[in-house]
């Protein structure tokens, strides 16, 4: 079976592509984010407040610094488009 794709289609698809591949990406730092910093270190570190909250300190996971690297890149690329 022949799949035709027209000029009209390339961009959808185009964003298609990018946003699975972005949400593959998602799904692996997310998943790979906890093995450098355990759970059991995490409670270890923990502070709990009243035995209601707890708060723990640890470092950064590559699904947060990623996630804030993108969101750094859509904002300075959204100020310079459109606050001309």
């Amino acid at each position: 079976m022949v799949v035709e794709i027209s000029q009209t289609q390339l961009p959808s698809l185009l964003l298609l592509t990018v946003l699975l591949g972005a949400v593959v990406v998602a799904v692996y730092l997310s998943l790979k984010s906890g093995d450098k910093y355990s759970v059991e270190d995490a409670d270890r570190d923990a502070i709990s407040f009243a035995d209601i909250i707890r708060e723990a300190e640890g470092p950064m996971t590559a699904f947060l610094i990623a996630a804030f690297i993108i969101i750094i890149i859509w904002a300075i690329a959204y100020l310079v488009l459109y606050l001309k």
